[in-house]
């Protein structure tokens, strides 16, 4: 019998909130947005600005006194042209008890919490010094902290280094959602949700860094090349914005080193076979295979300059620096593989419709309904219902044990 276990987040929803109710000019002001922000983990709460007098503290928040408050904050700050932004109040609509929140602090620990009230609420108090900066927020179990992004699954981290953020955001890519989950349910005595290590292969270690990672990563494959001659990295090559090229690597009387990096795009090597100013540029896309790389670097052979890397190369320097050597993810262990599981009796189809037929994705899931509706991810060897495709179906949910029955034999 194999270990796959069945995850249900089909009700669940993950948000990244952001804690900061002051003006543009306010948020600057380090240590007054820190000492609120830190206030809202001591008291377990969220919430968004646009404060005004409106309802009493606690009214739960609708459809109809969502649209009067917008109302009333537009005429009491007519003069100013001022609104609400309604994809805020869209989220803290939709969100409710169970759900997960996530956010970063000025000081750049991350907290995580598993939402306890029935729904968002208006909880504005005029004339308090704290409460009086809030409109709509909520309530969590508890705040759970991650001191650094280093601590977290990267692709989390990932998400807060975007350069605009708006007040809340659903989190929506599968693997992030059971991440966020994972890091509050860790703590738990009795987790609600028993979710395994991300597996981590060559096949998905490059959606699992963020952009600044998967450079560094080159980065670290170039420099154990190249350090016995002597190649140092250039810090402040790394900030400069180049159209073809990463960072520089330097070395007394010799010709810098450089690379690109592309996560999900294509290189265009044919950009740097003319360059020959450069002792060697590297060139990586998460998009190639070994095997497209082998032929890249055939075709691209006479140009001594460029070195293709494959991603079993990198993969390797990922394993012995232990780069994402955090409680999230697990490279060492092997991945349960798509083509172990037993699928005697089911027939593949392109669109897979339940129980007895299923489709293949990209070599790490096993489609049962709808693609990314009920599936087998090797990366969390798990069944994974992720939204509720049963609602106004005809499907039959006993189905699930039948499938979990049938892929652990």
């Amino acid at each position: 019998m194999k270990n796959i276990n069945f995850i249900d987040i089909s009700s669940i929803n993950c948000w990244m909130i952001y804690l900061m109710p002051f003006d543009s000019e306010e948020r600057t002001d380090y240590d007054r947005v820190l000492a609120l922000q830190k206030e809202c983990i001591k008291e377990n709460i969220f919430g968004m600005g646009w404060d005004i007098p409106c309802f009493e503290q606690g009214t739960p928040i609708n459809e109809g006194n969502a649209a009067l408050y917008c109302d009333r904050y537009q005429e009491h700050y007519k003069e100013y042209g001022l609104t609400v932004s309604k994809d805020a109040i869209s989220g803290y609509l939709e969100i409710k008890k169970g759900d997960y929140v996530i956010s970063r602090l000025k000081n750049g620990h991350y907290f995580v919490g598993c939402v306890s009230s029935e729904s968002a609420m208006y909880i504005y108090k005029e004339g308090d010094p704290f409460y009086g900066y809030f409109s709509w927020g909520g309530t969590v179990e508890k705040w759970v902290e991650y001191t650094n992004e280093r601590a977290i699954p990267s692709e989390i981290a990932g998400r807060f280094s975007q350069r605009f953020h708006p007040t809340i955001q659903k989190i929506l890519p599968y693997r992030q959602r059971l991440l966020v989950i994972s890091m509050f349910e860790k703590t738990r005595k009795y987790p609600l949700y028993s979710i395994s290590k991300l597996h981590i292969g060559i096949k998905n270690f490059v959606r699992s860094l963020t952009y600044m990672e998967l450079e560094d990563l080159v980065a670290l494959f170039i420099s154990k090349r190249h350090a016995k001659d002597g190649y140092k990295l250039i810090p402040s090559s790394c900030k400069i914005s180049q159209q073809n090229y990463e960072f520089s690597f330097i070395s007394k009387d010799r010709k810098p080193i450089t690379c690109q990096v592309k996560n999900q795009k294509d290189v265009e090597i044919t950009n740097y076979i003319a360059e020959t100013s450069h002792e060697k540029i590297y060139l990586f896309s998460g998009l190639w295979d070994d095997e497209i790389v082998k032929e890249k670097r055939k075709e691209f052979n006479e140009y001594k300059q460029i070195y293709i890397i494959s991603p079993s190369e990198l993969f390797s320097v990922l394993k012995e620096e232990r780069f994402l050597s955090n409680e999230f993810y697990d490279y060492e262990s092997e991945m349960i593989s798509i083509h172990d599981i037993n699928l005697n009796g089911y027939e593949k189809r392109k669109k897979p419709r339940g129980e007895n037929t299923y489709s293949i994705d990209d070599d790490m899931f096993i489609c049962f309904v709808n693609k990314d509706g009920l599936f087998f991810s090797a990366e969390f060897s798990a069944l994974i219902l992720s939204w509720d495709i049963f609602a106004d179906t005809d499907y039959d949910k006993s189905c699930i044990e039948t499938i979990l029955r049938d892929i652990n034999r």
